[in-house]
């Protein structure tokens, strides 16, 4: 994997067949307690374990569903365990496979629920041993994401393979991401961690979500700590999934990943005659092709030599077959986006209101649209429009939007003989209320505890995916953001070994 390291996330803001349970009585106010654990009988950690059958004793009945697929035992087991219920307690009987002179770890996921469906704050571990010994080793850390996900935890065998095969153990995060693994023996270790859905699973990197530590692995004596992960998925390599034809000249080609700036189609073509193309408005995993001469064939394949960006080859040769429509499109040309009433935030970039329509339209008609801008339906506003692509302009106020107003945009019918062209309303209005102004601020810090001069620290808005920012940390050990919108960021440093200031997450 890319040697980079991952060094710190947090948060910042800047402004079977079971037998029968016997159920409480029913009534009252919604549960939302998380059930916990009383007890366990014979309790944890006991040694020369003779009897495989261990009693929880929990704080309220249990969901019986809940603990078919909802209990781990590591390392792995083969066979099923047995679950059987009396009351609020539960019977669990180890599968086959525990020999003699063993630690085993029974896991109670938080996958576990009770009888109103809500699950166990955290998950709990529980060791025994069938031996004279408990192994008592640890491993903590933390997994930076969006949700709770599953770590994986595998004997280091040093196969090439090693962390796409089945985990010796696995543990769960809790909602702030820390996870823990205890009753581990000395040893070499492996880690990743992956989304929670698909806890339990063998690793597929095209499929899931996962994500790996700086370091290659970890050689265990009693305690390690401060692993952490980060949370991503491999993109595929792009693909061409579909195609259709819309109208007598455009149509709509769709692709597995998104077109991005900067990526290039050469030799794009309709049964031999030219075509161009430009960014669907509304799918970013699509693009809008168009030609200038009327399609006659009933059928036609749309082609490319190469997708290319920055000199690399994404996606060779490749084509899709389409079926032209007998009649040509006459319906009256229709406004996709916005809605007839919409709220803006004022900003430094406008922002633009963007007006999305619902089929390519030629230059002299994006040219020549008449717009009105009016505060309160009665002043008129000086404005700026730019075409974005034949299919979507932006309008924005000559000045900027003012805070807490009512604006109308109306967009006027085109006269002319071709209804393709043209709305059916004589004018269609959408109505706009601005917000108090988007408020801007700063911060700045210093990283210490970690010897590098290639440190980099990026913050990402939870609110906004477009507010991304990274800032260099220098000489003295400090990093400053200046002139950034208010939001909840989440803030990383790295260090940016190969310096090209993107953080690389390692393949498994």
């Amino acid at each position: 994997m890319n040697g980079k390291l991952f060094l710190l996330l947090s948060c910042g803001l800047l402004a079977a067949w079971q037998c029968a349970a016997i159920a409480p009585p029913s009534g009252g106010p919604k549960d939302t307690t998380p059930p916990e654990l009383i007890s366990a009988d014979p309790p944890s950690e006991t040694v020369r374990l003779l009897d495989q059958t261990i009693e929880l004793h929990f704080s309220e009945y249990m969901g019986e569903q809940s603990f078919i697929k909802g209990i781990r035992f590591s390392p792995f087991l083969e066979g099923e365990h047995h679950v059987s219920f009396k009351g609020d307690r539960v019977f669990i009987t180890f599968p086959e496979g525990v020999k003699n002179e063993m630690t085993v770890v029974m896991t109670l996921s938080r996958d576990i629920k009770d009888e109103h469906g809500v699950e166990m704050a955290k998950a709990v571990q529980l060791a025994y041993s069938t031996g004279d010994e408990i192994d008592h080793g640890v491993i903590r850390g933390k997994v930076y994401g969006e949700s709770v996900s599953a770590v994986y935890l595998f004997h280091d065998d040093h196969g090439d393979s090693l962390l796409l095969g089945r985990p010796n153990y696995i543990a769960e995060t809790e909602d702030d991401g820390s996870f823990e693994f205890n009753f581990l023996a000395s040893g070499k270790y492996k880690i990743l961690t992956v989304e929670r859905g698909v806890t339990g699973l063998q690793l597929d990197p095209k499929r899931m979500s996962y994500g790996l530590p700086f370091f290659s692995g970890i050689e265990l004596d009693s305690i390690y700590t401060g692993v952490r992960m980060r949370l991503f998925k491999e993109e595929e390599p792009l693909r061409l999934l579909s195609g259709e034809w819309k109208d007598w000249n455009w149509g709509k080609l769709h692709f597995n990943n998104e077109f991005v700036e900067g990526m290039a189609i050469q030799g794009l073509n309709i049964g031999g005659q030219e075509m161009e193309w430009f960014g669907h408005p509304d799918d970013e995993k699509a693009i809008i092709v168009t030609v200038s001469d009327t399609i006659q064939r009933e059928k036609e394949k749309i082609s490319f030599e190469k997708i290319v960006m920055d000199h690399s080859v994404l996606l060779d040769s490749s084509g899709v077959n389409v079926s032209i429509p007998a009649a040509g499109d006459t319906n009256y040309l229709t406004l996709v986006t916005p809605a007839s009433k919409l709220a803006v935030t004022p900003d430094q970039s406008g922002p633009p209101v963007e007006l999305v329509f619902s089929r390519p339209l030629g230059d002299r008609l994006l040219t020549n649209l008449k717009i009105d801008l009016m505060i309160d339906d009665t002043t008129m506003v000086d404005y700026k429009y730019m075409i974005l692509s034949p299919m979507k302009i932006a309008v924005i106020p000559q000045n900027g939007w003012e805070p807490k107003q009512s604006y109308q945009l109306k967009l006027f019918r085109h006269e002319t003989s071709s209804i393709k062209e043209t709305f059916k309303d004589s004018v269609i209005t959408i109505k706009i209320e601005t917000t108090r102004p988007q408020g801007y601020g700063g911060f700045s810090g210093s990283v210490k505890g970690y010897d590098s001069g290639n440190l980099i620290t990026h913050i990402k808005s939870v609110e906004n995916n477009e507010w991304n920012f990274k800032s260099v940390v220098n000489s003295e050990r400090r990093f400053e953001y200046n002139n950034i919108p208010e939001s909840s960021y989440i803030f990383f440093v790295f260090d940016d070994r190969d310096q090209n200031t993107e953080y690389s997450h390692g393949s498994a």
